[in-house]
């Protein structure tokens, strides 16, 4: 294995998720102060109906990191190249065709759930929004042939910079324009970040032409054979989030789902600061089914164990700090941002925890149990989501959906262990039982005071303030006793990392 080059995969994995992060906290911040909420909520909900366009992205993106990875491996130049074409021309179509059979269905939603006034905004941003997402899969797709030659740093430098001037962009148009002018940033950023991407290809890859224009039958079936089961995960993660926004819009309003959608992205951004660093094993997974599958389970157990160590405390302490992030992101303490902090960071800790599973899954291309897990999950979300909202209200659908997450996610890792006989004692790691004693005591002890505490007390943040900082420091405290702390600052700082 390459593992300085597996390091700095990793590190600037990192870099570039936290930096999102810093840019996500300021245009949220921006946005709410210059357009509302609740128009905010607006953006979300479309960008949630159109957002099954990523269908056609990651089957496609799977399947070139993998056999891009296989083909420069034997110095093919020619097919990876092929293969990059392929791919471009084919999901380039499809998308297309998919974007205009879904424009009507779009406007059928938005119509369905929206409220008058807010309809004929919502119907003009629709278009452009397509077209941002059509271009993104596109760069997606060349990103994913970078990845393929273990270039993964090159697709960090760019999706941070693409994030720096999609802020820029929108604090000079948004004021100007409206929701229209944060559809025109996105736009614009989407094709600077498409540019780049197919020019550091051409630099890598000779023989890359200025415009695809081979198409490789032979490399498509090999492709669309991987892909298929990917194909079918993706369909299920996609429907999701639209479905459990949509419930949200219907029956919670437009202004709990704008606080849901800054939640849900505050929560999922850590999550993909773990997730996104420990996918940068998927073409060494690749490499080790063909070289040494023996390999695979010891690697399958050190991730998970670096996984728990980080994953736990992470969403144990988000859950913590959400009073404060409330207060400095939307302006104030806002309980229903807090509430639905809690809720989705539970969801997604159990789907954290299954990402070494699904790792190993992509790299061998095991991907069975995985798809049906994620159908599980787009299945009870819209069930469960429907009838929870119909009864319990808005946060009932976003529990209903949280739930729908875990349980899927449970049946990806349980489905491991049993096919791989891995032991399911692995799962509750002997040596992070202080971690998670303290992790699940701290975040129940916060929501108890949160819930006991008065009004005034959580305006001012007097009383969850020094709870914060009584917990957080005990979390603290147990992840610097753990052995993984210094295995883990060793790997980063030594020369030759084990």
């Amino acid at each position: 294995m390459k593992r300085r080059q597996i390091l700095l995969n990793a590190l600037t994995t990192l870099a570039q998720v936290i930096g999102n992060a810093g840019v996500l906290f300021f245009l949220y911040r921006f946005l709410i102060r210059t357009i509302g909420v609740e128009r905010l909520g607006i953006w979300s909900l479309v960008l949630g109906t159109t957002s099954v366009v990523w269908l056609a992205n990651q089957g496609f993106s799977t399947s070139i990191v993998k056999f891009a990875a296989k083909y420069a491996a034997r110095e093919k130049n020619e097919e990876v190249s092929a293969l990059l074409q392929t791919a471009v021309i084919s999901a380039g179509i499809f998308l297309a065709v998919i974007s205009a059979a879904i424009y009507p269905g779009a406007k059928w939603i938005l119509q369905a759930v929206l409220p008058q006034a807010s309809l004929a905004e919502a119907r003009a941003i629709l278009p452009l929004a397509l077209v941002s997402l059509w271009i993104n899969v596109i760069a997606a797709i060349l990103q994913a042939g970078l990845a393929g030659h273990e270039l993964i740093t090159h697709c960090n430098y760019v999706d941070l910079g693409g994030s720096l001037s999609y802020l820029l962009l929108a604090v000079w148009l948004v004021p100007r324009h409206g929701l229209m002018g944060l559809a025109y940033a996105q736009a614009i950023q989407a094709a600077a970040a498409l540019l780049v991407t197919w020019s550091l290809l051409r630099r890598r890859i000779s023989g890359l032409p200025l415009v695809p224009r081979r198409w490789d039958r032979v490399l498509f079936r090999e492709m669309a054979a991987y892909g298929f089961h990917f194909q079918l995960i993706t369909a299920s993660q996609a429907v999701r989030e639209p479905v459990t926004k949509a419930l949200l819009a219907r029956f919670g309003g437009l202004a709990l789902t704008g606080y849901y959608d800054l939640a849900s992205r505050w929560v999922v951004t850590f999550r993909e600061l773990i997730v996104q660093a420990n996918q940068v094993l998927v073409p060494t997974i690749s490499q080790l089914q063909e070289r040494d599958p023996d390999q695979i389970p010891s690697v399958y157990r050190e991730s998970y164990r670096l996984v728990f160590f980080l994953a736990v405390p992470v969403f144990a302490s988000l859950t913590v700090l959400s009073p404060l992030v409330s207060r400095v992101w939307i302006g104030h303490y806002e309980p229903v941002f807090a509430e639905f902090v809690a809720i989705v960071a539970l969801g997604w800790l159990v789907n954290v925890l299954s990402n070494p599973a699904y790792v190993v899954g992509l790299g061998t291309g095991t991907l069975r149990w995985v798809s049906a897990g994620c159908a599980t999950t787009a299945i009870l979300n819209a069930g469960l989501g429907f009838f929870a909202g119909l009864f319990g209200g808005g946060i009932a659908v976003v529990a209903a959906s949280a739930f729908s997450l875990a349980s899927g996610y449970v049946i990806v890792l349980a489905a491991h262990h049993l096919a791989n006989r891995v032991p399911f004692g692995q799962l509750l790691p002997k040596e992070s039982a202080g971690i998670l004693f303290t992790s699940i005591l701290g975040a129940l002890l916060f929501l108890l005071v949160l819930y006991s505490s008065s009004a005034r007390a959580l305006a001012s943040l007097s009383i969850p303030t020094a709870t914060m900082a009584a917990l957080l420091a005990a979390i603290s405290v147990a992840m610097w006793v753990h052995p993984m702390r210094k295995r883990l600052l060793r790997w980063v700082f030594s020369r030759a990392p084990a």
